[in-house]
């Protein structure tokens, strides 16, 4: 029989549908369904992840729950709304949208075939993005205060020079040329020794950069003594200034163990450095005030000092000349009390030996007795039979001793 041919494998794939929608026709639908879901605008809460200007303003939003991006959409302020929203925004908070801002948008949700979804920005609460920031320093200084950490740093005293200083600004900022014209002379007088560390004050990298610049200036504490730590920044809007309310960053302030000084912003401005730090000043030229003060106030107490020890040492010159003087004097007068009480015993002296002359104490009726050996003081140097000779005041006898 013939080899039979295997049978041909049947098709299991269904036939292409004949009916279908275009993908405008879809995207249309979805439109019409959100439509319907959404019929007006509501308050959305964001945050601004980015931010493009192109005369319309375009931002990224996003929502974040425990650092993790849980949602994200675009969203649009048309240029005809743009001015006006931008403007209240100003005038409430002191400074424009910016990215990670919080915020409080009035939308409409919009769907277009061509460019997708998106949230048309109607109007913007800008009390919400302050009592974020507000909210926010209240939770972290409520933290440091259950670390216990809170007021170190504000309890250290101020030096009363400044000799080596650390410095934390933005790069090329207007406020940190306010603050090193202040303190030029000192330092090309060699003064002053700063070490300038560069740090990104506002957006995403603040937190990281400022606390790598608290680590450098604790390095540089190690390696030599600071007399303090200073962080400065021009003046800028609230929101901007909120960058500065980092955890870590605020953390590393508090534990520094020289003092802080602020000059950050405005008077009306508070910010948790400030809160923190042993001295806030109100701005980088009012700090740089502070330490050239400081530094010619202790030039002239030390120098007020000097004159006082030199007065004090001519004082005691002229003293100790005068009390050589009255020791002199002294010692010269009881020389002379002692020469003449020595001259009046010298004189007594002499008149008591003139009083005991031999011919005085003849006259009163005593006699020498002199042997073959002199004069005769004891009666044993005398012997029997010894020839002697008496000495009277009025002539000399001779006589034996028996």
């Amino acid at each position: 029989m013939p080899p039979r041919r295997p049978a041909r494998r049947q098709s299991a794939e269904p036939p292409p549908p004949t009916q279908w929608l275009e993908l405008s026709e879809l995207l249309d639908y979805v439109g019409q369904v959100l439509g319907r879901g959404l019929p007006g605008a509501v308050w959305v809460r964001a945050e601004i992840a980015e931010l493009t200007d192109r005369r319309h303003l375009y931002l990224e939003l996003i929502q974040l729950e425990g650092g993790q991006q849980v949602a994200k959409c675009r969203a649009a302020l048309w240029a005809r709304e743009r001015y006006a929203l931008e403007g209240k925004f100003r005038r409430v908070t002191g400074g424009g949208l910016g990215t990670g801002m919080k915020v409080l948008l009035f939308c409409t949700a919009e769907f277009h075939p061509q460019y997708g979804f998106s949230l048309h920005i109607q109007d913007i609460a800008p009390e919400f993005t302050l009592g974020e920031a507000a909210a926010q320093l209240r939770a972290q200084r409520e933290t440091l205060q259950a670390e216990g950490v809170y007021a170190l740093n504000r309890a250290l005293p101020l030096p009363a020079d400044y000799a080596r200083l650390a410095v934390i600004a933005p790069e090329g900022a207007a406020g940190l040329g306010d603050f090193h014209r202040e303190v030029a002379p000192l330092q090309a007088a060699g003064v002053l020794d700063l070490h300038y560390l560069q740090a990104t004050f506002q957006g995403r990298e603040a937190s990281a950069s400022l606390t790598r610049a608290a680590s450098a200036a604790l390095e540089l504490h190690a390696r030599e003594p600071l007399d303090a730590l200073v962080v400065i920044r021009g003046g800028g809007a609230a929101t901007d200034l909120a960058w500065l309310n980092d955890l870590d960053f605020g953390r590393a302030l508090a534990l520094f163990p020289v003092p802080v000084i602020t000059g950050l912003g405005h008077a009306r401005d508070d910010t948790l450095p400030d809160e923190l730090a042993a001295l806030r000043t109100d701005t980088p030229s009012k700090a740089a005030a502070h330490i050239v003060r400081t530094v010619v106030n202790a030039a002239a107490q030390a120098q007020a000092d000097w004159q006082a020890i030199r007065r004090a040492g001519t004082e005691e010159a002229v003293n100790a000349d005068a009390g050589i003087r009255w020791l002199r004097d002294r010692l010269r007068a009881a020389v002379q009390r002692q020469l003449t009480g020595a001259e009046r015993d010298v004189t007594a002296l002499m008149r008591s030996a003139v009083g005991l002359s031999p011919e005085r104490t003849l006259a009163r009726g005593y006699a020498v007795v002199r042997s073959a050996d002199g004069v005769a003081t004891r009666a044993a140097d005398l012997r029997a039979g010894e020839q002697v000779t008496l000495q009277f005041a009025d002539g000399e006898v001779r006589a034996e001793i028996r």
